[in-house]
C-alpha cells in the first residue's frame, strides 16, 4: 500500500467511507488544492474516465457535463468551495462513454482543513438515466430512445433495418419562412411517417432535423417503397397552417445483419450514407455498404473501431506535420497538422477511409479538440527554435457550430500558453449550404484572438466565399495545382485566384506540389508559400525535426 501514501492517503481515507457500490450511484472525492480526484469503479466504467484517481479532475470531468449547464455547475462549485452555503443538492447533465447525456443529481458536502479552508469536496452522483428522451417539437422519441431500442436489438441478435431522411435544404426553409414553420413542417412529416409504417416499426427524431425508422418486420423493398412515398409527400407541397412547401428529401439506410456491430457505428454510417444521398446523388436513396456503398460492412466495423478508440481518449491516434516553405527566403514558415490512426488489425489507415463518416458522429467533436490540444503542445517545442512558425490545422464546419467551441478554443490556447499568432485554421468544404453568417461571426472571433483563418479553394464556388470571409490565406486546392503543367483550365483558373488574393490583400499556399515541374511551374504566379510531397512528406513530431528545412 505504499503507493497510496502522500497525496493518496487522505483522499483514499475519506473515499474508503464515502463510497458506495450501486451501479447507478457513484461516488468521487476532489482534492481541491491538488486537482485529484478519486472515482468508484463503476464511474469509471460508465463515463469512460481515465482510471480511479484522475488528474487535472477538474478539466477532465467537465468535458462530460453538458455544455448548456457548464456555467451552471461552475458557478454552484465556486459558491460552496468558497464556504458559502448553497444547497447540497443539483442536477445536471453528464455524457457517458457512448457519447450519450444522462440526467444527474449531485449531492455533495465540502470537507474543511484545520483553518477552515474548503479541502476536499465529497460527492455522491446519482445516475437518472437519458435525458429527454421525447422530442417536444414532432412529438417522436428521441435518437437516445432510438440507440437503445438498437441495443436491445443487438443483444437479441435480431436483423433490424435504419432509415433516416431529411430535406436537403432544410435551413433554406428556415431561413424564408422562419423556424416555427420550420417545425410544424418537421411534425407534418413526422405524423405521415408514422402513419405509414405503422406498427411495423418505430420512428425517431434524429439529430437536427433527421427522422429515423427502426424496424424489424419490413423488408428492403418495403423500405425502398416507403421512402419513395415519403419523398413524394415531401415534393407535393407540406401544407402548414395555411402556408404549403415544396422540398426535396434525402435518404439514407443501412441493413445491420450481422452480430457485434457498434450500434453507434450503424446509425454513423446512415447518416452518412444521407449526407452522401443529399450532396451527390440529389435525393436518391443511398444503401450503405462501403466504400463504393455496395453491402459490405468493413467500413461499418472500422467506423466502430475508430468510434472506440476516440471514446478511450483518442488511443491510436497521432499527429504529422508537413512543412510550409516560404517562396521569398526558402525557409521553414509553418506546417499543416495531418491526423493519422492506426491500430490492428487495420494497420495505418488513412483519414479519408474514416473521417467522412466520423463527421457525422457526436464523438467527432472529441477528436477534434485532442487534435488542437495535442498539436499545441508539439507547436510550442517547434515554436523554440522558430518563433515565426505556426502550425495550419483543418476544422469542420461541424467543429465551429458547437455552442461551446469558443470556450474550447480558448481554454486550449490559456492552458497551454500557446499563442494564436502561431494558429492558423483551415477552413475546407465549406459551401452554401451552412449558415454562413455564424461561419463569419466564428471567424471573426477566431480572428480576435489572433489565430490566422486559411480558406482551402478549388473552384470558383469556393472563392465565391473568400469575398464575404475575412480571411488571411488561400490555399491554391490540389485539385489545381497538380493538373497546372498539363491543363490550360487548372492554370487559368490559379491566375484568377492568386490574382483575387492578391488584390484582397490575402497571401496565397500552393498545396499539392508533388514534382520538380510542379514546383517550377508555380513559380509564374503570386504565391508566398508552399507546401507537397516534392519539398517533404508528412512527418511525426521527432522526424519532422530532423528535416534539412527545419535545420536551415
Amino acid at each position: 500500500m505504499a503507493e497510496k501514501q502522500g497525496p493518496y492517503d487522505t483522499i483514499s481515507k475519506i473515499y474508503d467511507t464515502f463510497a458506495v457500490t450501486s451501479k447507478s450511484r457513484y461516488s468521487y472525492v476532489y482534492d481541491i488544492e491538488k486537482n485529484m480526484a478519486r472515482w468508484s469503479e463503476n464511474a469509471v466504467k460508465y463515463f469512460g474516465l481515465p482510471g480511479e484517481y484522475v488528474y487535472k479532475a477538474d478539466q477532465v470531468w467537465e468535458v462530460h457535463v453538458h455544455p448548456e449547464d457548464r456555467e451552471t455547475y461552475r458557478e454552484h462549485l465556486a459558491v460552496a468551495f468558497s464556504g458559502n452555503r448553497v444547497n447540497p443538492s443539483f442536477e445536471y447533465r453528464a455524457r457517458n462513454k457512448n457519447g450519450e447525456y444522462v440526467a444527474c443529481s449531485c449531492k455533495g458536502v465540502v470537507i474543511k482543513d484545520y483553518s477552515g479552508k474548503a479541502a476536499y469536496y465529497a460527492c455522491s452522483l446519482i445516475n437518472k438515466g437519458i435525458v429527454d428522451t421525447t422530442d417536444p417539437i414532432s412529438g417522436l422519441s428521441n435518437h437516445y430512445e432510438m440507440l437503445n431500442y438498437m441495443h436491445r436489438l443487438e443483444t437479441l441478435q435480431e436483423k433490424y433495418i435504419l432509415l433516416v431522411v431529411n430535406v436537403i435544404d432544410f435551413g433554406d426553409i428556415n431561413r424564408l419562412y422562419g423556424y416555427m414553420f420550420g417545425n410544424r413542417m418537421l411534425k407534418a412529416m413526422a405524423e405521415y411517417l408514422q402513419t405509414e409504417v405503422g406498427e411495423k416499426g418505430h420512428v425517431y427524431r434524429g439529430d437536427g432535423t433527421i427522422l429515423g425508422v427502426c424496424t424489424t418486420k419490413m423488408s428492403l423493398e418495403e423500405i425502398k417503397l416507403l421512402y419513395q412515398r415519403m419523398r413524394q409527400y415531401v415534393r407535393q407541397s407540406i401544407k402548414v397552417g395555411t402556408s404549403s412547401v415544396s422540398a426535396e428529401l434525402g435518404g439514407g439506410v443501412i441493413v445491420a445483419d450481422e452480430p457485434g456491430v457498434d450500434v453507434h457505428a450503424v446509425y454513423t454510417s446512415a447518416k452518412y450514407a444521407l449526407d452522401y444521398s443529399k450532396r451527390r446523388k440529389h435525393g436518391n436513396l443511398i444503401i450503405f455498404h462501403n466504400n463504393e456503398l455496395d453491402n459490405n460492412k468493413s467500413t461499418i466495423e472500422l467506423v466502430a473501431a475508430v468510434r472506440e478508440c476516440v471514446l478511450d481518449h483518442c488511443k491510436g491516434f497521432y499527429l504529422n506535420y508537413q512543412p510550409i516553405i516560404s517562396k521569398k527566403e526558402g525557409r521553414l514558415t509553418g506546417a499543416e497538422v495531418l491526423l493519422r490512426w492506426s491500430k490492428q488489425p487495420y494497420g495505418d489507415v488513412s483519414p479519408s477511409e474514416f473521417i467522412p463518416w466520423l463527421e457525422q458522429d457526436e464523438s467527432f467533436y472529441a477528436l477534434g479538440t485532442w487534435v488542437l490540444d495535442r498539436a499545441m503542445k508539439d507547436g510550442l517545442e517547434i515554436l523554440k527554435d522558430h518563433p515565426d512558425f505556426y502550425l495550419s490545422i483543418n476544422l469542420a464546419y461541424m467543429q465551429l457550430e458547437r455552442s461551446d467551441f469558443r470556450t474550447t478554443i480558448v481554454e486550449l490556447l490559456r492552458s497551454n500558453r500557446f499563442p494564436g499568432t502561431a494558429l492558423c485554421i483551415e477552413l475546407s468544404n465549406v459551401t452554401r449550404d451552412i449558415n454562413f453568417e455564424y461561419l463569419k461571426s466564428q471567424v471573426i472571433f477566431l480572428k480576435s484572438c489572433g489565430i490566422r483563418i486559411a480558406l482551402d479553394v478549388s473552384d470558383f464556388t469556393t472563392l465565391d466565399l473568400a469575398t464575404s470571409l475575412p480571411l488571411n490565406i488561400i490555399k491554391l486546392g490540389q485539385e489545381i495545382t497538380e493538373n497546372i503543367t498539363k491543363n490550360p483550365l487548372s492554370r487559368h483558373m490559379a491566375e484568377a485566384i492568386t490574382g483575387f488574393a492578391v488584390n484582397m490583400n490575402m497571401s496565397v499556399c500552393a498545396t499539392g506540389i508533388g514534382n520538380e515541374d510542379t514546383a517550377e511551374k508555380i513559380l509564374d504566379y503570386p504565391v508566398d508559400d508552399y507546401q507537397g510531397y516534392y519539398y517533404a512528406m508528412p512527418v511525426p513530431l521527432d522526424e519532422f525535426k530532423k528535416l534539412e528545412i527545419y535545420n536551415k
